[in-house]
This record gives C-alpha cells, sequence and structure tokens, in this order.
C-alpha cells in the first residue's frame, strides 16, 4: 500500500497536467537536471513563526522541518523592505533602493515601488546589464522579476505574461474543467474572506485603541488572499512538473493583514493556515511527481514590529505636523501608500482579463474598474503629488521616512540643512513619534540624533563609545546597528533627513496607518528567518547580516548546481 500511494499521486498529476507532458519531456531531455523553488512568506519574523509553529498554524512546514530541514534566524539589512531584499536575493545589491517609496532628486520623481512604471525604471537603471537569479526561469507574485523567463503578477518585468496566456486560451478552459474544485473553493474562499474581514475589523475595534481607515481594504484582501494566491500556487505547481529549473513566489496575505491587524492578530497568524496549505501543495508536487530534481527553501524577507499608527496617536500625520511647523516658508508634498496597493492589485485582474481578448469579462472589470477608481480618493487619506516649484518632499514607508528638501540637487550634510532649515531638525528630534533623525556630516560620516543625545559614526573614526543610557540601545546592539545605518544613508538616494519612527522596546510608530511595521530598525522587523535544506553551510555560520548573502551563499549555488 506505501508503493501504491506514489503511482497513485503521479498518475493523477499526469492526467491533471497533461497539457503540459510534452514541455516536461523536452526539459528533461534537454535542460538543467537540478532546480530550486523559493517560497518567500512576506514579513513573517522569525520569533513569529516559532509562535505559529507553536500554535498549529504551519503543519506542513512542521512537517518539513521533521523531515530534515533546518529552522535558522537572521538579521535583516536596511530597509528592511521587500524591494530591497529581492533586488539583493535576484541581483545580490540592494544599494539603489532606499525604501518602499523615495524621491530622486536629479528627475525630480517620486519612485513608489508599488507602480509597475517606477520599478521598471529603477531595475533598468540598477540591472539591465545583470543576469538575474531567475534566468531561464519564473517568477509569481514578487516586486522584482530576478531576470525571469516567464514572470506572472510580478510587478515589473521586461516581459510580463498572464497566467492565462501562460497556459493558453483553449487549455485554460480545459484545465478549469479538470480542476473544479479550486474553482469552487476561490468562490466559497471570497464570501468568506469577505465576512471574516468584517469579524476581525469588529473584534480590532472593540480590543485595540487605534482606528483604521477601512477603504478598500476588504477588496484587497480578497484578490490578495484569496485570488492571487490560488494562482500563483496554481502556476508553481504547473512549473514544477514541467521541470522550470528556478521557481521563485512571494505570498504577501500575512504581510498585507499584519499591517492592517498587527503581526500577532488572530487575522495575521489565521491567514498562515491557508499559506500552508498552499506550501504543502507544492511540497506534496516536488515530492510525488517533479520535472527534475528541486531543493525547496522558505525564507522571510523582514519581520513585523507591533506598532502604532502616527496620526492616531498625535492627531496628525508626519506630512501634516512638518506643513503645520512649515506652513509660512516651505512648501510640503506627502508620498504615502494605499492607493498605489489597490491600483496594482486591480492591475493584475485586468492584466487577466485581457489576456482573454475583448470577453463579457474584461468589459464588466473595465466598468468596474472606473467607477471604484472613480470614488477610491475619498477613501485613501494622502495620495502623492510633486511640487516643481521646492520645497520639501516627505515620503514614507511604515516605519522609515525620508525627508528631502529639493531646493538643493544633491544629499545635504548637517550644516546644510541647519542653514536652510534652522529650526527643523530641533523640532523633528524632540517630537515623541521620531525615534532619531540620521544625516550625512561633512566628514564622510553620519549623524545620529534624539532629542538631545547625538552619535557620530564614520569607518575613518572607528566605533566612539556609545553610553549605557543613549537611546539607540533600544533599537539593537550599536556595534551591529551603526555600521547598518552608516551603509544605508550614505545612499545617494536617501532623504537629507532620513526619519525612523519611534520604538520604546515594544511597539513602533507607523507613518502609515499601520498597527504592523517594518522598514527601519527595532524589533521584529530586522528578524526574518530561512529554512534550509539539512546539512546546508549557512547553518554552520555564526550570524547571518544583511540580504545580499542570500543571493551568493544561498540561491546561486543552488542555481549552480551540477551533476
Amino acid at each position: 500500500m506505501a508503493r501504491l500511494g506514489p503511482k497513485i499521486f503521479r498518475g493523477y498529476y499526469a492526467v491533471k497536467f497533461f497539457f503540459f507532458r510534452n514541455e516536461r519531456r523536452a526539459r528533461r531531455a534537454e535542460g538543467p537536471k537540478h532546480g530550486f523553488v523559493g517560497i518567500q512568506i512576506d514579513g513573517l519574523a522569525y520569533p513569529h513563526l516559532l509562535l505559529a509553529l507553536k500554535g498549529g498554524y504551519l503543519p506542513r512546514v512542521t512537517k518539513l522541518l521533521r523531515r530534515g530541514h533546518q529552522l535558522r534566524e537572521y538579521q535583516s539589512g536596511l530597509p528592511s523592505t521587500t524591494p530591497a531584499a529581492q533586488s539583493a536575493i535576484f541581483y545580490g545589491d540592494t544599494s539603489g533602493i532606499p525604501a518602499f517609496r523615495w524621491y530622486d532628486k536629479q528627475r525630480q520623481q517620486l519612485i513608489s515601488c508599488n507602480d509597475p512604471d517606477h520599478v521598471q525604471l529603477f531595475r533598468e537603471q540598477l540591472f539591465d546589464n545583470r543576469p538575474g537569479l531567475l534566468n531561464g526561469g519564473a517568477s509569481y507574485s514578487n516586486i522584482l522579476d530576478g531576470d525571469a523567463t516567464r514572470s506572472i503578477f510580478t510587478v515589473s518585468s521586461p516581459h510580463p505574461q498572464t497566467l492565462f496566456g501562460r497556459f493558453g486560451g483553449w487549455r485554460i478552459q480545459l484545465l478549469i474543467l479538470l480542476h473544479p474544485f479550486r474553482v469552487i473553493r476561490m468562490g466559497f474562499a471570497s464570501v468568506i474572506e469577505y465576512f471574516t474581514n468584517i469579524l476581525d475589523c469588529w473584534h480590532f475595534r472593540n480590543t485595540r485603541p487605534w482606528r483604521i481607515n477601512e477603504g478598500l481594504f476588504p477588496l484587497i484582501r480578497i484578490i490578495c488572499n484569496v485570488l492571487l494566491r490560488e494562482f500563483q500556487t496554481f502556476g508553481v505547481i504547473a512549473d514544477i512538473y514541467s521541470g522550470v529549473p528556478y521557481i521563485y513566489t512571494t505570498y504577501s496575505g500575512y504581510d498585507e493583514l499584519a499591517h492592517r491587524f498587527g503581526p500577532t492578530s488572530r487575522a495575521a497568524l489565521k491567514n498562515l493556515k491557508y499559506i500552508d496549505v498552499r506550501i504543502g501543495e507544492i511540497m506534496r508536487m516536488l515530492r510525488y511527481a517533479p520535472g527534475i530534481d528541486y531543493e525547496i527553501v522558505i525564507i522571510s524577507d523582514h519581520g513585523q514590529t507591533p506598532g502604532y499608527p502616527f496620526r492616531d496617536r498625535f492627531g496628525a500625520t508626519l506630512g501634516d505636523t512638518i506643513n503645520a511647523f512649515l506652513r509660512k516658508s516651505s512648501h510640503l508634498t506627502v508620498a504615502s501608500g494605499p492607493l498605489e496597493m489597490t491600483q496594482l492589485k486591480l492591475d493584475y485582474l485586468g492584466d487577466e482579463l485581457r489576456g482573454q481578448h475583448n470577453s463579457w469579462r474584461q468589459r464588466s472589470y473595465r466598468r468596474w474598474k472606473k467607477r471604484v477608481m472613480r470614488h477610491i480618493k475619498e477613501l485613501v487619506p494622502e495620495t502623492h503629488t510633486i511640487d516643481t516649484h521646492g520645497g520639501v518632499v516627505i515620503t514614507y514607508s511604515s516605519t522609515l521616512a525620508h525627508l528631502y528638501l529639493t531646493n538643493y540637487s544633491g544629499r545635504m550634510s548637517r550644516r546644510e540643512i541647519e542653514a536652510e532649515q534652522p529650526l527643523l531638525l530641533d523640532f523633528l528630534c524632540h517630537h515623541k513619534g521620531i525615534g532619531f533623525v540620521v544625516m550625512a556630516d561633512d566628514n564622510e560620516g553620519i549623524i545620529l540624533r534624539h532629542q538631545d543625545d547625538t552619535i557620530v559614526h564614520s569607518p575613518a573614526q572607528g566605533f566612539s563609545a556609545i553610553a549605557a543610557d543613549s537611546f539607540i540601545h533600544t533599537y539593537g546592539s550599536p556595534e551591529e546597528l551603526l555600521p547598518m545605518i552608516y551603509r544605508f544613508s550614505r545612499s545617494p538616494l536617501c532623504g537629507d533627513l532620513i526619519i525612523f519612527g519611534d520604538y520604546d522596546g515594544q511597539r513602533i510608530a507607523c507613518f502609515d496607518e499601520q498597527v504592523g511595521g517594518h522598514g527601519s530598525v527595532g524589533g521584529e522587523q530586522l528578524e526574518p528567518f530561512l529554512i534550509l535544506p539539512g546539512g546546508h553551510p549557512l547553518m554552520n555560520k555564526e550570524r547571518l547580516s544583511g540580504h545580499e548573502f542570500l543571493y551568493h551563499e544561498l540561491f546561486k549555488p543552488l542555481r549552480d548546481r551540477r551533476e
């Protein structure tokens, strides 16, 4: 009976993916014999993973660990965001990405990683001549494509492809007939997700003091946690069967809910159950009917620190707060983000429908999207514009903000900032929602300031003695944080003032309307995890820090495996 089980599964998958048999045979005959499947659980910290494993939310991941895979923690780099992490994972470099949103002084342009055109712009600038990790492979639901031959639900790619386009028009119809349970499950799950959101919001309102704007989050939740999750899993499984050698996919549902309700909330942890089911489907295909020999790696790119919305606690957004201070002499531009994410999720569905030609589904979608987007600005507290006459531009990325003085084309030093805005620095450093502010020094160093406590750091001077009661100890070890902050803040794309949300050892200030945040330093946002094949050399390293090692020491060796 034990031998009969694998045969049944192989026969089942042979019928299920009958239309990929020729692709499977061709790759087995001519293509690479080894490959990897990278699964990213966006925003899940190592401590919160342990909590989920203990609570029984991830039984299939638990089974993977019992079969020989090993778990360990590593320290995220700065910024602790998905675009920076994926630029390192796919290309080995994070130097050109200072946040999730930033302002390019040279081009006088706001860059947002939720805008496909913006992501494609910096992708071409940074990585156009570099071979990516996924060359010859597939990217599903990522920010960057990693030079993948096939990119689906990926924000930036020189050759994007819809899932329906991947399977072909007539084949998708037959595949739906062969997978009625998955289609029915998506319908029921969408309805359940909607009512679950109502229940989660009710529970949040009754247990937390903060108020989060509802907006279009129920729609985003259904798209992200039901439709995209099902489609991307189906695509990954089909590619494993076909023998696509390099596959990387990101499940972002936990991150969305953790931002909304908190990283240890019932809503966020429960979402891991559904991600675990999809991981189980991928593991089953890898076990019984893979097209080639694969290694599976499960990682997170960063964690999330429990937080509170800056506006809810202090009565105004960070942008409004600074604007009130500077309104007599400056113009202020604010960039913040729910609108961009909503547009992106709607565009994913639009791409899929456009792949079906001018069908009734596409016409209905266009009418529906136009109606929704007409009212969307009323539901989103802040959008972005660019003040071409100069002044101040501030961009939010959860717990991190960049402030740019646009009258100067390059990065300004503390001396220049104080000459331009003599009272601004003192105002920011003494605000209770701001942990500390970082700026460039005239001597190739950096200055960290919190209230009247100042830390000056540069490689030439080495480490200066940090007082035991200094603010920096709340955020972590100075010996680890200061070099990290130095490397990050010397980028010419960073703001003239880099603003870190206040962290009291338990909760951090989120400049977006979030109760779980990441992007800066402090707490679990710097504590992601790796689940590696048993005996992997990284398990023997004393400390893993940054994101670049994920390319050089993890995925690149897996790609370069030989017979």
